[in-house]
């Protein structure tokens, strides 16, 4: 008794001490996102190739927590992700072509797991205050999540979330930016998914994981 206590001291004093020294935007931005049930916004996506080519993506997105998505591209062509919590369908209506995944190897796993509120205060550690010097009003960081994962999360002063980036082991760049945020939890219809007639089912093809939800 007295170790679990011991243990759970130190615990709740590594996370006051992660809180104490984490810049207060960052730390709203994470706090934010814990408390939502759920969210809708548009996004803006810019893959940039180590070669200094460009890819941009634009679409809508919604979530509702535990585990509901829905990654909708409008631009420059059409493409679908959505999970009811259970599993992924990938849906390419140019294709006629709908996959059901597994797991999240083919999506941004960790964009997804920040978004759904699976990544709390304690997870992350900073790297760098990236603030000075870029626009007043967006704050930047260097982070790392977890062990290994590395971003980049831009806010307004008020915790507002502006983008997140992450960059590869190629140096391919993906900035994801969210633009029309609403807080209001989209309803649960928005995320069930049945493929239209006539549409190919491909069976899971265990893809690797990308920088990046297109392919």
């Amino acid at each position: 008794m007295r170790i679990l206590l011991s243990v759970s001291l130190c615990c709740l004093m590594h996370g006051m001490a992660m809180a104490a020294t984490m810049p207060a935007p960052l730390l709203k931005g994470i706090h934010r996102l814990d408390a939502l049930k759920g969210f809708s916004c548009d996004f803006e996506q810019t893959l940039t190739f180590a070669d200094g080519s460009t890819h941009h993506y634009t679409g809508l997105l919604d979530v509702l927590r535990p585990g509901r998505f829905r990654w909708q591209y409008l631009q420059p062509y059409a493409q679908l992700y959505v999970s009811d919590g259970h599993g992924i369908w990938h849906y390419e209506p140019d294709l006629m072509q709908a996959e059901h995944l597994k797991n999240l190897d083919a999506v941004d796993p960790m964009v997804l797991r920040l978004l759904d509120g699976q990544v709390h205060a304690a997870d992350i550690h900073l790297l760098a205050d990236e603030s000075p010097g870029l626009h007043p009003a967006i704050y930047r960081y260097e982070v790392r999540i977890g062990q290994w994962t590395q971003l980049w999360i831009g806010l307004k002063a008020d915790g507002s979330l502006v983008y997140l980036e992450s960059v590869d082991a190629l140096g391919n760049r993906n900035r994801i930016t969210l633009g029309r945020f609403s807080a209001i939890a989209p309803s649960a219809e928005v995320f069930s998914f049945k493929p239209p007639p006539g549409v190919d089912i491909v069976t899971d093809t265990q893809l690797p994981s990308a920088n990046g939800v297109p392919r």
